[in-house]
């Protein structure tokens, strides 16, 4: 007797199971895209940040400090203000005129701080000890001769409610 070899066919449970494993796997893939997007705009907006708060403390550090009196030419430096920058990569410290152009806004936050100008100092703040130090061991008149100079950057991410935040700082003396 020949036994004979049936053909068999893919059954409709079969064809289900194989759609929902291919969806489960498409599913798994699309949220992988959309979390390597958005932490990619996250670091893209932390950078750009980074950048701007570079670029505020460069230009405040090329003043330098005055020898005397110590760093006056610093006071009055303290400012908010707002930078947008386009997805050209264009930054301008005034909106897009046109509506159609998205502009992130970053603010920046400029405080300089002078021992030798108690004014500069905010209420209620205390001076660092190393800001009042002599930067001339034993040269009294080096006193307090240093700027406290920090910039903060934040904006503002869709998905989240609070605000991003870099800040950079350094010191200046003449």
């Amino acid at each position: 007797m020949k036994q004979r070899q049936h053909a068999r066919g893919i059954t409709l449970l079969e064809v289900l199971a194989t759609m929902a494993i291919l969806l489960l796997g498409i599913g798994a893939a699309m949220l992988v895209v959309t979390q390597t997007s958005y932490s990619n705009r996250r670091s893209l907006s932390a950078t750009q940040a980074q950048l701007i708060a570079e670029q505020t403390l460069e230009n405040i550090t090329m003043l330098g400090c005055t020898l005397d009196p110590p760093c006056l030419n610093l006071v009055g430096l303290d400012e908010t203000f707002t930078v947008f920058q386009t997805s050209a990569g264009a930054l301008s410290r005034v909106p897009p005129a046109n509506p159609e152009v998205i502009a992130r806004a970053y603010q920046v936050v400029v405080d300089v701080d002078l021992p030798s100008q108690v004014t500069t100092i905010e209420p209620g703040s205390v001076v660092p000890e190393d800001l009042t130090r002599d930067l001339v061991p034993g040269t009294p008149d080096s006193r307090g001769n240093v700027a406290h100079v920090r910039v903060l950057v934040s904006w503002q991410e869709q998905e989240r409610s609070d605000r991003q935040v870099v800040m950079l700082q350094t010191r200046v003396a003449p």
